[in-house]
């Protein structure tokens, strides 16, 4: 109860009280007001209360008290913990706030806000020129409002951001542009290949910003397939007008805070991305890359097409307000570059501001220019390669770009070309391996230079037994040296062998036995050196040493090579006859015997140490093992080892076109590509005639098919009258790669010519293709994607091509190497299809009127 007392003041209360009011300490009393002043429930206290036994009762109360003495211990160890932790971050403050105002009273440091407003001002400096005076009025407002905030305030980190944005922007900074029309072509030449119609937009567009002294007021769109060079060309034209470059995407944009800002009350707001490229490039007139402007998105966060209105107006854009600087801001002088796949999804008013520039994609030819002058160097040199090490031919680049890259842009041709050296890249990697594995050495642990230097291949049959020999022997040493016992049978096969060897060759038994008492004295000196411990020990050291045989005279270390070789025909003559055997020859005969320097054993121990690391220093590089490797060639005929089987197959189905079958010109995301109308009969019979659609056809092109089938019935009825095969016959007409779907208008023709060659079951000419739209009257209208649809005639070797006459001016400005070797037509009505396609003599104009007014004459019926 002391301790409760000390712990909890509603327990010192009411021991107080209890005393005060007559309470003693008899035990029967103490019980009660130990259970009264528990915290226990209501139950458990009236329990306590009513048991008579008084030792039960006081053990009741000790019980419930202990338990809130427990309770009372914990909270007072957290109330002690908690307060001595808000007393450290109180000291804490207190000293940093004396060290605050120490150093200002000593001029060391100001604090917070002035060093803040200090740096805002010098940004300023650089900009106070260009500073418009409403913007540095909003500047000054709120440096005021930032002196008279708390540092520890929400609204001080506001304001601080705020005014950190405000002055990093380069008020009226702008980078010196250059006009030079040359060196912009220089630069667009060096960049990209072909894109002639394109460079010379771009240089018109430069010439214009040279006589008015600035480009500003132009927003240029760039359409075109994926890997075109839209994003590159944008950088050139930056290179080329010395701007700095700025590049964001907008594609599946749907927030409009991402083009205005947040506003600043939110958490964690910021600017537009106007804003924030003006400060990351620091100027006033960069360009400014808008990347897929055609997928923008919209959803619950607002328009952001909306918002690019205000953008890309360059009647509003002086005066362009982001949400979070909520200040006008200049941005007349920025040069807008957008860049979009197709310009049909781009909203109208939006396209309104822009000036489209089409880039329809690379022909063969160019493609060839860009991988041999481009893409293959990159490629090359990105996977470590040397051109002396492997090369693509252009017959397989060709194979390439028509098998496997037939798309627009070349993007998808610079992977498989990456492809292709990543393949060579390992191949060079495991023929440097290989080749390491054939370069290795024998080595042999005799300490000689020559064992560590000379590879297998050179050594002849005679060196091979000596170096076995030497190998064996010296195995033998080792074990001598180990093994005790061997030492003493060594010794006894030692002497066998001087005298085998004395009756051998008295010379060589001379020269040994000279070289052997030469060398004791240094093989005795050694042997005092070492610490014995008995006789026994020092005799094996001293026939080690002597089994070892090293050699300290240098005049001493080389036989002379004629004795040499006869010591050693001698040696190998003994083993051969069995006189002795390999374990009774060791260092004293093979090595006096051989024509190598044997020096003591230190020196042959540095002579071993030395060989290993100069053999492991001097390892070839890579480059010095491909040196000699046989260049690798990539052709047509292994292309396909490398990216795999061809994607694309020709487009050209027949060589001649059956009856019913006629080439139409299409154009695709691919570029561009022919496209077969193929019709047969189904079934025959009065009054039977319909026609039946396959080939995953759109609304537009059925539509194309009735028209087609409206007008064939009237011209053969012109041609025919008595044919009645349209009346009478079920047709099927069928549009091949069925997967693919297929829309537009352009194959009115087309069909016209494959229904009519069924009719009068007649060929069409050879290597013929049409396109063009058909009116009910047989009207060709005009037709898009001429660049193409000729680049696909090309590739598929047709010879006559068949265009409105609207598209005239089209086709005459491709380039030259496009059109040539073409026999084109430009027809404005039907009848002169019908013509060039079966081969007809040219009819005089009034036949052809009358045709005309025939067919239409038949519609309205």
């Amino acid at each position: 109860m002391q301790n409760l007392m000390m712990l909890s003041p509603f327990f010192r209360e009411g021991i107080s009280q209890f005393l005060q009011s007559g309470g003693s300490l008899f035990p029967p009393q103490v019980g009660d007001c130990g259970i009264g002043l528990s915290t226990a429930d209501g139950l458990t206290q009236q329990q306590g209360l009513e048991e008579l036994d008084v030792l039960k009762r006081l053990n009741m109360a000790l019980t419930l008290l202990k338990k809130d003495l427990d309770i009372y211990k914990l909270q007072a160890s957290i109330a002690k913990a908690i307060d001595e932790k808000i007393s450290g971050e109180q000291r804490k403050f207190l000293l940093m706030e004396q060290l605050k105002a120490i150093k200002k009273e000593l001029g060391l440091e100001a604090d917070d806000k002035t060093a803040l407003t200090a740096k805002f001002r010098e940004r300023l400096k650089e900009y106070k020129d260009g500073v418009p005076e409403h913007v540095l009025q909003v500047i000054e407002e709120e440096m005021t409002k930032l002196q008279m905030l708390e540092a520890s305030s929400s609204e001080f980190n506001v304001t601080r951001n705020y005014l950190d944005w405000l002055t990093s922007i380069p008020w009226g900074q702008y980078s010196k542009e250059n006009f030079d029309v040359r060196r912009a072509q220089k630069i667009l030449d060096e960049d990209h290949y072909g894109l002639t119609d394109v460079k010379e937009r771009i240089l018109e567009f430069i010439a214009v910003g040279r006589l008015r002294g600035s480009v500003q007021g132009k927003i240029i769109c760039l359409s075109g397939p994926p890997g075109v060079g839209k994003t590159s060309i944008g950088k050139s034209i930056a290179k080329a007008l010395n701007r700095k470059f700025f590049r964001f995407s907008v594609g599946g944009l749907s927030d409009v805070a991402e083009i205005k800002g947040h506003r600043r009350t939110y958490v964690g707001a910021m600017p537009g991305k106007m804003v924030q490229c003006l400060k990351s490039t620091g100027t006033a007139n960069p360009l400014v890359l808008i990347d897929e402007i055609d997928k923008l998105g919209r959803g619950h966060a607002g328009d952001p097409a909306s918002a690019l209105l205000e953008l890309l107006d360059p009647e509003q854009n002086a005066n362009f307000l982001d949400h979070y600087l909520d200040v006008p801001i200049d941005l007349s002088k920025v040069l807008f570059v957008c860049t979009a796949n197709v310009v049909e999804t781009i909203p109208g008013p939006l396209l309104d501001r822009m000036e489209v520039i089409r880039l329809v994609g690379y022909i063969s030819d160019e493609k060839m220019h860009i991988a041999r002058d481009y893409l293959e160097p990159n490629a090359r040199t990105g996977s470590g390669i040397k051109p002396e090490q492997a090369r693509i031919t252009e017959t397989a680049l060709s194979v390439l770009i028509e098998t496997y890259c037939r798309e627009a842009g070349v993007r998808n041709l610079q992977k498989h070309i990456e492809k292709i050296y990543r393949k060579i890249a390992l191949k060079l990697v495991s023929k440097d391996a290989e080749i390491r594995e054939k370069m290795k050495v024998v080595s042999v642990p005799t300490g000689t230079d020559e064992d560590f230097s000379r590879p297998a291949a050179e050594v002849d049959d005679k060196a091979e037994d000596k170096i076995k020999d030497d190998e064996c022997l010296e195995s033998h040493e080792r074990e001598n040296v180990k093994d005790e016992d061997q030492l003493k049978s060594h010794e006894v096969s030692s002497e066998v062998s001087s005298e085998v060897s004395s009756e051998a060759s008295s010379e060589v038994s001379a020269e040994v036995s000279s070289e052997a008492s030469l060398e004791r004295e240094p093989n005795e000196k050694e042997t005092e050196e070492q610490d014995s411990t008995s006789s026994d020990g020092n005799a094996i050291s001293q026939d080690s040493e002597e089994l070892q045989t090293p050699k300290s005279d240098e005049n001493e270390n080389v036989l002379s090579d004629g004795k040499a070789e006869k010591n050693v025909d001698e040696m190998h003559h003994l083993l051969r006859s069995g006189v002795m055997d390999k374990s009774s020859i060791h260092g004293t005969n093979m090595e006096e015997a051989s024509d190598k320097d044997v020096n003591n054993p230190e020196d042959s121990s540095e002579i071993k140490h030395e060989s290993v690391d100069d053999s492991v220093s001097e390892e070839p590089s890579i480059e010095e093992i491909l040196k000699d490797v046989e260049m690798i060639v990539v052709d047509e005929t292994n292309l396909s080892e490398y990216v795999g089987n061809a994607v694309f197959q020709s487009d050209r189905i027949y060589d001649q076109t059956p009856v019913g079958v006629v080439m139409g010109l299409a154009w695709t995301a691919m570029g561009g590509s022919t496209l077969y109308v193929e019709t047969t009969k189904i079934d025959e019979g009065e009054g039977k005639g319909a026609l039946q659609l396959t080939g995953q056809l759109g609304d537009v092109m059925r539509e194309s098919a009735s028209i087609a089938h409206t007008v064939s019935r009237a011209i053969l009825r012109e041609k025919e009258p008595t044919n009645s095969f349209f009346r009478d016959t079920s047709l099927h007409l069928h549009v091949p790669a069925g997967a693919t779907p297929k829309d537009g208008p352009s194959a009115g023709c087309t069909m016209i010519t494959s229904l009519l060659s069924v009719a009068m079951n007649k060929e069409v000419k050879k290597d013929v293709a049409m396109t063009g739209e058909v009116t009910l009257t047989g009207r060709i209208l005009p037709i898009g994607g001429v660049k193409e649809k000729t680049i696909a005639a090309r590739r598929s070797g047709v010879k006559t091509l068949i265009f409105p006459k609207a598209n005239q001016p089209d086709f005459d400005e491709l380039s030259s190497h496009i059109k040539e070797e073409f026999d084109v037509h430009f027809v404005e009505h039907y009848m002169e299809i019908f013509k060039i396609a079966f081969g007809e003599e040219s009819r005089n104009s009034e036949a052809s009127l009358s045709a005309a007014e025939s067919c239409s004459t038949s519609t309205e019926q």
